[in-house]
């Protein structure tokens, strides 16, 4: 395995020095996806690649994997700038990797505790982020992993019609319907601070999520359920307009895209 790290960078550049600084030693590929442009690091060991000026997560990573693809890099840790792996987490990634993986991710860690280990897609729409640490220690099989830190072969690529949110769902359930496994490694881990590029509780994430959930579960009978569950979950955060309205919107702009 010759591994790199691909970091899509959009904006806070605070952040982003630490998320560098968490993977010193490593070969990495920093997608500048500024609205200048003109992203400029002094580490020798960061090659910056021309992003689009806000083209978004699914196509920015893709830019950084071909990149570290054509530089002779088979693999790649896709982190985002607001994650930074404990030590060993990326050690511990590739000593977990088989023949057989797709992607494999650790657990992540957020501010209030553990955030993700793991995620679950029910046949009726509905995603769960498992939040409990499967026991034994050993890397178990998941339906999908966090984008957020996650470790895959650089000739893989995101699906590009996703803006932000649920890319790194479809990336999983493609790679397992290709036969190839998805896994968490409950033993290494990365923080994640969250909402550094486009703040969670804000219309254009709620936006971007409606009209992810709905191109990844194809909309038909499983479009209620995803509205029904957005609407619950904006109530359920503190009613607001713009959010509520961002909700018709992603909807409409899914409608428009099929």
């Amino acid at each position: 395995m010759r591994r790199a790290v691909v970091i899509p960078h959009r904006c806070r550049t605070d952040l982003l020095g630490q998320s560098l600084e968490s993977v010193r030693g490593e070969t990495v590929f920093v997608v500048d996806d500024t609205d200048a442009g003109s992203l400029a690091l002094a580490d020798a060991s960061v090659r910056v690649v021309p992003g689009g000026r806000g083209i978004g997560f699914a196509r920015a990573v893709n830019r950084g994997l071909a990149a570290a693809e054509a530089a002779g890099f088979t693999h790649a840790l896709v982190l985002n700038d607001d994650a930074t792996p404990e030590p060993g987490c990326l050690d511990g990634l590739a000593a977990a990797w088989t023949s057989d993986c797709g992607a494999v991710g650790p657990l992540l860690v957020g501010p209030d505790g553990l955030e993700s280990a793991g995620m679950h897609l029910s046949r009726w729409g509905r995603l769960r982020t498992r939040t409990e640490v499967p026991p034994g220690g050993r890397p178990v099989a998941v339906q999908a992993i966090s984008g957020a830190c996650m470790l895959l072969r650089t000739g893989d690529r995101f699906d590009e019609g996703y803006v932000h949110g649920m890319e790194d769902v479809s990336l999983c359930r493609a790679l397992r319907r290709a036969g190839r496994q998805v896994r968490l490694v409950p033993t290494v881990r990365c923080r994640h601070l969250g909402g550094a590029t486009v703040d969670r509780r804000s219309a254009t994430a709620q936006r971007h999520a409606v009209a992810g959930h709905l191109r990844l579960v194809g909309g038909g009978v499983r479009t209620p359920v995803v509205l029904g569950l957005a609407v619950a979950q904006v109530v359920r955060e503190g009613p607001d307009r713009a959010r509520l309205a961002a909700i018709r919107d992603g909807w409409l702009h899914w409608r428009s895209r099929r």
